[in-house]
């Protein structure tokens, strides 16, 4: 009996000769060392498409620069150029936003209230801390907890000042408006400047000399 060595297979033909004929296979080893390139390119040409893909996305957006919060900026702050940073949003975004080069219409102006950071800054975001005009003034008032509201005060509010009395006080300022804040000390002392008319401003400063007075926040 003809033994059949690895690689070869008997065939149960004879060739012409007589002899069986051999018949070489390839051993399994070759066949995955084929197959190995093809799945690789493959791979690639899945990796290439898909890369295209997404360039040819991020092309087709047009996007356009925003001003942003770099950081939280609370009701009454004054916003400064570190405050803000250049984001990008799609054109096609109908959101309200101002160009980078628009910075100058939100810095040195106040914030009307708490902002994240990350928020879009609008001209709706601030007010302007606006100069005086002639017969205004400015006062300081040194101020304990218990003689402003304990509402968080910020420019732009509108206060009454009141010199407490026996009965309901004397009104010393109406419609005044909070200048400026700031925190005096510890224990929750503020200095809070007031503009108000010229009289006014001269009032407060002499009652304030002789006695404590008090801020009623109020609506306008």
């Amino acid at each position: 009996m003809k033994t059949v060595t690895p690689g070869q297979v008997k065939d149960n033909g004879h060739s012409p000769t007589g002899r069986a004929r051999d018949l070489t296979l390839e051993p399994p080893e070759a066949r995955r060392r084929v197959r190995i390139p093809e799945l690789l390119v493959g791979a690639a040409l899945t990796v290439g498409f898909a890369l295209a893909a997404v360039l040819w996305q991020a092309n087709s957006t047009q996007r356009e620069a925003a001003l942003a919060l770099a950081a939280d900026v609370d009701r009454g702050d004054t916003i400064t150029a570190d405050d803000l940073r250049v984001v990008y949003l799609g054109a096609d975004d109908a959101v309200v936003r101002l160009a980078p080069s628009e910075s100058v219409k939100v810095i040195g102006q106040v914030a009307i209230g708490d902002m994240p950071a990350g928020t879009l800054v609008t001209r709706a975001n601030v007010t302007e801390v606006a100069a005086l005009a002639p017969g205004e003034g400015v006062v300081g008032l040194g101020l304990d907890p218990g003689q402003f509201p304990a509402s968080r005060l910020a420019p732009g509010d509108v206060v009454n000042v009141v010199a407490p009395g026996d009965t309901d006080g004397q009104l010393l300022a109406e419609a005044a408006v909070v200048y400026a804040v700031e925190e005096l000390g510890g224990q929750g002392r503020k200095f809070v400047s007031l503009r108000a008319s010229e009289a006014d401003a001269n009032r407060v400063a002499a009652a304030a000399e002789s006695g404590p007075v008090r801020l009623v926040l109020v609506g306008r």
